[in-house]
């Protein structure tokens, strides 16, 4: 008696629920996660065995370049009241009025579509007298990457200048700019922001491990200066030896 055949058939697997499964976690993890901010250079920050973890709001993030070039980010609380944008918008009117206080004879202003361009900033960092025509610059073919060249040293205009002013000049009474961006924001209207600078958990120092002290202690030198005793170090955690 002969073999009954069996009919083979296709295997069919229904993938419809993983692929739900699937899109509904990468939905997840893009909602919950926080993207890394471009900086305007990398910076290799020096190891240390400390594993205190720096807040992810309401601080003022203080990056310094190998070269000594001084950039600055913040990042609040995003409450309904104070969202980054708004927050930054306000900054920028402070730190333009505490300017203009002792360059009377060149004060410096901006228009509502710079101060929106620089609410989207994320790391920012020239001198105040430039500012405007950096903002500008977001307007123009390109505008973005324009804006990118000149934080990072690498357009084409010598007269362009990055990183924020740290050192200071003829009168010492007259604070640098690096002093009037940290007031401005101590003195923000958002009571969490204001009180993270004041107690110190507010502002890290984010240096590459090559730069010289000097730098270092001069960005040090401008806090203490203006009374902000209390700020951290960013460091890469030290692997075992």
């Amino acid at each position: 008696m002969g073999r009954v055949k069996i009919a083979k058939k296709s295997t069919f697997i229904d993938m419809t629920a993983m692929s739900d499964v699937t899109v509904l976690l990468l939905t997840f993890f893009m909602l919950t996660s926080t993207f890394l901010q471009k900086e305007p250079t990398t910076v290799l920050t020096p190891p240390s065995v400390s594993t205190e973890k720096v807040q992810e709001t309401n601080f003022v993030q203080v990056l310094v370049s190998p070269e000594g070039k001084v950039w600055l980010t913040m990042n609040n609380d995003t409450s309904t009241v104070w969202s980054n944008e708004n927050m930054r918008m306000a900054v920028l009117d402070k730190v333009a009025e505490i300017y203009n206080e002792t360059h009377k004879n060149n004060p410096v202003s901006f228009t509502n579509e710079q101060k929106h361009t620089f609410a989207k900033l994320g790391a920012f960092g020239v001198p105040l007298a430039q500012m405007g025509d950096f903002l500008n610059l977001a307007y123009q073919p390109e505008g973005m990457t324009k804006m990118d060249k000149w934080l990072e040293g690498d357009d084409d205009n010598p007269n362009h200048i990055t990183g924020i002013p740290i050192a200071w000049n003829s009168n010492p009474d007259q604070p640098t700019e690096f002093q009037m961006w940290i007031k401005a924001m101590r003195q923000t209207e958002n009571d969490n922001l204001a009180q993270a600078i004041k107690d110190g958990t507010g502002i890290a120092i984010k240096a590459d491990q090559n730069t010289s002290f000097d730098v270092v202690h001069m960005v040090m030198d401008n806090l203490q200066t203006i009374k902000q005793n209390k700020f951290t170090f960013l460091t890469a955690l030290k692997g075992a030896e």
